[in-house]
């Protein structure tokens, strides 16, 4: 006991305690001498242990860290850290000999070699780690502003220095250079959105392929170079939801024809694996590419899938029905246009127009164009035209043209009044048929009550009661006029031709598929002949559940059918199959108009196929996913 106490470190303590009591009270004993006995015990402990290291060490392949006097030995080529009390030669020989064997015979300027490149690595490891984590963030900044379908150098020529400027103003000079690491140059930003455009792409044909069964439509048009665009929206079910997205855009490098058509939409179905038989629809227009049942995209398409449903756009089928003009009407239409043309065209006259309509306090100041292939503007057109009727006269005091006095003719200021207000029912019913949740019995519906409608204006322009045009109404009110014998014959004859053409391109919807719009009701059940003795017992089951009668209220016709898919799925299959195909092609002309917004005058080279994809689409890429197989690096 006395030989391990032959330190001393108890003869200390002794007299520390005594100088203590001396200058201490008696209430600080306590405390200064448990103190002072904890550091004399760790400092006889740490004693003990230290070992030194020395520069032959290196031999051995190790060098130290922490503090000199209380070093602990670091393999130089693995990086481990060993305890103080290993810093022997032995221990460090053993672990170079058994861990790196093919080390143990190398000098001593190999380890130090390699000893200066681990030093140079960790301090560049040390600036590298922070900055992927700001790269990483600046790669998904960069796809974020891919998205807006605008120019591809406008994050680099716009966004960037606005954002730049904001951050140095709000946050000072050091965020601005994780700002600087954003990738925004102009060929960056295409490759960004050909990866988003390809991850909705293959997530469409996921889709399509998990819904077994979806419905096209498809149309072609030409862009500002005059390529010709095939463009193919698909609408199928995607967790018991409808959802429509672009599957297709392509470019027809030489003709548009019903076979060159089928070819480009058979070999994109082929390469992605997509099976003809599971699409129940296709909608297109009327032309002979697209319809004929020979040579034509329909034909072809039948070939195929004999039981597809075609149909014929039902904007494109009212437009053709409100054509048939009576020839003295069809020459007040030609010649109102005639007169706006005269002052649109030509800039002068535009501006002297504009003038003189502000002069006047008019509601408007200008005229409006007539463009054959737009819907609506026919009937916008002419009722401006009637609206402004009296500074058009003006206008025309000062500037001859040969047909200035039909401003002043009654007979044709009636017949352009009729025009406005026929036209403008016509372009009411236009725009009920191009809302998105439109069904077949929603436009059958429509077009029965044009129909009728149709027959009662003919009926009241009989018995001479114009009030059922109010712009007509007015102008034979203002002027006290009598609607002329003549003009009453034109109108009726117009009526009839209209609502022949009407009954001429919509026929009678067949009634044994009326149970899908309602099966609830009890003469749509005995309509429905097109069902079998099971199907329609279990109409009879469904048409008795007070609760689903509740949702039926509720919900759109095919969400209804859809979600009680698992409970009556043949009755649930054939609505499906019955109201999944589009009824108008209004989508793709949608998706024109956003391919002439993209694909303009000034980008006319852009491929803008991928951009208009990443425009229409009804989800968000998966931009994480495609974060993650970017490697972040600072932008140059």
């Amino acid at each position: 006991m006395d030989q391990w106490l032959k330190t001393g470190a108890i003869k200390k303590l002794d007299q520390v305690g005594e100088n203590i009591h001396l200058t201490s009270t008696s209430q600080d004993l306590a405390k200064d001498l448990l103190q002072h006995t904890e550091n004399a015990q760790s400092s006889v402990l740490q004693k003990g242990k230290k070992r030194k290291y020395t520069d032959e060490y290196v031999k051995y392949g190790f060098s130290y860290v922490g503090d000199f006097d209380y070093p602990k030995p670091k393999c130089i080529v693995c990086g481990e850290i060993l305890s103080n009390s290993c810093m022997k030669p032995s221990l460090l020989l053993r672990h170079l000999e058994t861990k790196h064997a093919d080390y143990k015979n190398k000098e001593c300027d190999f380890f130090k070699r390699l000893a200066r490149n681990n030093e140079n690595t960790s301090i560049l490891t040390s600036y590298i780690k922070p900055a992927n984590k700001d790269n990483q963030n600046a790669i998904e900044a960069s796809y974020r502003i891919a998205k807006c379908g605008k120019n591809h150098t406008i994050a680099e020529n716009l966004i960037f220095p606005c954002i730049k400027d904001t951050v140095q103003c709000m946050f000072g000079e050091e965020n601005v250079k994780k700002i600087n690491s954003i990738p925004l140059s102009n060929n960056t930003i295409s490759r960004r959105i050909q990866d988003m455009s390809e991850d909705i792409e293959l997530t469409v044909i996921d889709r399509i392929k998990n819904s077994n069964i979806f419905a096209i439509q498809v149309d072609e048009s030409t862009d500002v170079t005059n390529f010709a665009v095939l463009l193919v929206i698909a609408r199928y079910l995607n967790n018991n939801e409808v959802e429509e997205n672009v599957l297709l855009c392509h470019l027809l490098s030489e003709r548009t024809t019903g076979e060159d058509i089928f070819n480009a939409i058979d070999f994109y179905l082929k390469k992605m694996s997509i099976n003809w038989s599971n699409c129940c629809g296709l909608c297109t227009d009327g032309g002979k590419s697209m319809s004929g049942i020979y040579s034509g995209l329909q034909g072809r398409v039948m070939k195929i899938v004999p039981n597809i449903n075609w149909s014929h756009c039902c904007i494109h089928r009212q437009s053709l029905a409100s054509k048939n003009l009576p020839g003295e009407l069809k020459l007040v239409l030609d010649e109102a246009v005639k007169l706006v043309n005269f002052i649109k065209a030509r800039s002068t006259n535009s501006r002297i127009f504009k003038a003189l309509c502000e002069e006047m306090m008019s509601p408007h100041s200008s005229l409006l164009f007539h463009t054959e292939v737009r819907w609506l503007s026919r009937g916008k057109v002419l009722a401006r035209l009637f609206e402004l009727r009296h500074e058009v006269q003006i206008f025309f005091e000062d500037h001859s043209f040969q047909l200035s006095p039909k401003l002043h003719d009654c007979n044709w200021l009636q017949a352009l009044a009729y025009l406005s207000d026929i036209f403008l029912q016509i372009n009411n019913l236009n725009l009920a048929l191009q809302k998105n949740s439109i069904t077949i019995f929603s436009v059958s519906d429509k077009i029965k009550s044009m129909v009728k409608k149709i027959d009662f204006w003919r009926v009241c322009i009989e018995n001479d009661q114009p009030e059922v045009f109010e712009t007509l109404h007015n102008f034979l009110s203002e002027n006290k006029l009598v609607m002329s014998r003549e003009m009453k014959k034109n109108i009726i004859e117009h009526l009839e031709r209209l609502k022949l053409s009407f009954k001429k391109y919509f026929s009678k919807p067949e009634k044994e598929n009326n149970w899908i719009s309602n099966p609830f009701n009890k003469e749509f059940f005995q309509e429905a002949t097109s069902l079998s003795i099971v199907e329609k017992e279990n109409l009879i089951e469904l048409s008795c559940d007070t609760t689903l009668k509740n949702e039926f209220k509720r919900k759109q016709f095919i969400n209804f059918w859809v979600d009680i898919r698992n409970e009556y799925k043949r009755l649930s299959d054939k609505a499906i199959e019955f109201l999944l195909p589009f009824i108008s092609t209004e989508l793709v002309e949608r998706a024109f108009s956003s391919y002439i917004f993209i694909k303009n005058k000034y980008r006319n080279k852009l491929n803008a196929a991928p951009d208009l994809r990443l425009y229409l689409a009804s989800f968000e890429p998966d931009i994480k996913k495609l974060c993650n197989l970017k490697q972040g690096q600072g932008s140059h």
